[in-house]
């Protein structure tokens, strides 16, 4: 047992493991410790005790199985996962093979999506659970935990949490300190799977909630994030947690600069000072840097403006619609313009 606090991490889209992942996260917040003097010789990973959950493995078996059949996609998924979570989505499926790319790199990431929205979610969100519950019992009452979930992670984990913590306030529910959520698809998702939405779940801060804070970030030239896309983005108007909860208690952060190319990786979200700062500030209980320290903390913030344009018109030129498949097309879509530009 240990006093020290807790971070659970959950990957996204792709070809992850608990490690790899686990690896990017703590690589990104010891980059940003070190444009801090007073704070470049902390790890993190020295400071909180860190778990990652990964949940590829299992998608990675279904992935060989449709590999390995003659059948498509949307007939694989309706004749041998045994069904949908809702009657409906088999129609939002319809053709989704032309959106796949034909590179197995490009139709991993995307797969992960079809693959999460059958009922093989359900297996998913079983093992996680399970995940959870041991993560929970390793640790005494009165741990800190923090979580951190990126891109699909974002989806996996709240379905997760709100089945296991079915109650509003449920009883030896551990102290979740902070939740962040990258690139949030859940709006999406659980709009296809017909699972509780974000907005009704209690996987929020304040009344009927199970965290103190909820950090909401996105890339404005995400592609996964677009708007298009129902991106989790709630209002100040009482219908998500009352006005105070909202203005007390909600982060909404919004990046617009480059530290990598890719404006879905997570580790250039992290990078980014407008998220390193308040992470730091929340993870380590003496991150108190002057605002000389600051100001030049963020001066050594690497930036890359490369393609900007570029990417910031993937959105209008690329014809997306808006939903499961238009997200489908934009994943493939824009790994393929890594893929080429590196050629």
């Amino acid at each position: 047992m240990s006093d020290k606090p807790v971070l659970i991490l959950m990957h996204g889209i792709g070809m992850h493991t608990s490690d790899s992942f686990k690896e990017d996260v703590v690589e990104s917040i010891n980059n940003a410790l070190e444009r801090y003097p007073s704070y470049k010789k902390l790890k993190i990973e020295n400071e909180l005790i860190i778990h990652s959950i990964s949940y590829d493995h299992l998608f990675e078996k279904i992935r060989k199985e449709i590999s390995s059949s003659s059948k498509t996609v949307e007939h694989f998924i309706k004749t041998q996962l045994a069904g949908v979570d809702t009657p409906d989505l088999m129609n939002k499926l319809i053709g989704i093979d032309a959106n796949l790319g034909s590179d197995t790199f490009e139709n991993t990431h995307a797969l992960d999506v079809i693959l999460y929205l059958s009922i093989f979610g359900e297996s998913v969100r079983g093992f996680v659970i399970k995940e959870l519950v041991s993560i929970f019992g390793q640790h005494s009452a009165g741990t800190t935990y923090h979580f951190l979930t990126h891109s699909l992670g974002t989806s996996v984990m709240h379905d997760s949490l709100n089945k296991l913590f079915p109650d509003e306030k449920p009883l030896g529910q551990p102290q979740i300190s902070t939740y962040w959520s990258f690139a949030n698809v859940s709006d999406l998702v659980t709009w296809a799977s017909g699972l509780t939405s974000p907005y009704q779940s209690i996987v929020k801060p304040g009344v009927g909630g199970i965290m103190n804070e909820f950090y909401n970030i996105y890339h404005e030239c995400d592609p996964i994030a677009f708007d298009l896309f129902r991106r989790f983005d709630p209002k100040n108007n009482g219908s998500w947690i009352s006005e105070s909860a909202f203005d007390n208690a909600y982060r909404k952060i919004v990046t617009k600069e480059f530290s990598r190319k890719n404006t879905h990786s997570i580790k250039g979200y992290i990078e980014d000072p407008k998220v390193s700062y308040p992470l730091l500030y929340a993870f380590l209980d003496d991150f108190d840097p002057s605002s000389t320290e600051q100001t030049q903390a963020n001066k050594a913030f690497k930036h890359y403006q490369g393609e900007l344009n570029k990417i910031k018109n993937y959105q209008q030129t690329g014809g997306f619609t808006a939903d499961i498949k238009g997200l489908v097309a934009a994943i493939t879509g824009f790994i393929r313009y890594f893929k080429e530009d590196k050629q």
